[in-house]
């Protein structure tokens, strides 16, 4: 079958990248990914040296690995996605991408968030939250997950690597806070309760959220 010319869309070192390229439409999706990632020069390994997944998605679905470009409906100028999968965002067992977090709403945001408020540890290290919607997590540039895409990035915090790179979500929204559970692998406590993953519990003044295993104070000087 003729290659078709289509664009794809993945992350390199935190930005996103856009390039046309030729790929044969009777390729499977398990073929097209590691040719990408070799032609590419994209990472085995992730930042702690855990092996790197890949999957590639068209429409917002994930092609399964043995389906045809051309099974699908791609055809020229098509737009792919190649994605990492990140392996402590977790959804009942199954690995969850950067674009699917995106839909769950697992996504800061560049808003400003013009009140004081903070994350505090019990020896008093501050992460200032920045944004209305402010990201929790561990960095990790070649998933897609750089330092400045975080109000508290606990990477230092964290040598157990408890923390997901995406854990929660800090909304502020109509004059109130909430914490969502970005489906991470450890989870989050408030008050020593397990919240329910993507759901959204109010937070107040003097909360403990756990992230993994940091313990963190909520502070609003309302």
């Amino acid at each position: 079958m003729l290659p078709a010319t289509i664009t794809l869309q993945y992350m390199r070192e935190g930005a996103k990248q856009n390039i046309r390229l030729k790929l044969s439409l009777d390729a499977t999706a398990r073929q097209v990914i590691a040719d990408l990632v070799r032609d590419l020069n994209l990472p085995n390994t992730d930042s702690d040296g855990d092996p790197c997944t890949y999957e590639l998605t068209y429409q917002r679905q994930t092609l399964s690995d043995d389906v045809r470009l051309f099974e699908v409906g791609v055809q020229e100028n098509a737009i792919l996605q190649l994605v990492a999968v990140n392996p402590n965002a977790t959804r009942s067992g199954i690995a969850l991408s950067a674009n699917v977090l995106s839909r769950l709403g697992g996504k800061g945001s560049s808003e400003p968030l013009n009140l004081t408020v903070a994350l505090v540890t019990r020896d008093g290290y501050a992460f200032p939250l920045r944004h209305t919607r402010a990201l929790i997590g561990r960095a990790d540039a070649a998933l897609g997950y750089p330092p400045e895409a975080f109000d508290a990035d606990l990477t230092t915090l964290d040598p157990n690597r408890t923390v997901s790179r995406p854990h929660a979500l800090i909304i502020y929204s109509d004059g109130q806070f909430t914490v969502r559970d970005l489906y991470s692998q450890r989870g989050v406590l408030v008050n020593g309760s397990r919240i329910e993953p993507n759901g959204a519990q109010p937070l107040r003044h003097g909360d403990w959220l756990t992230f993994g295993e940091i313990e963190m104070q909520f502070r609003w000087q309302g």
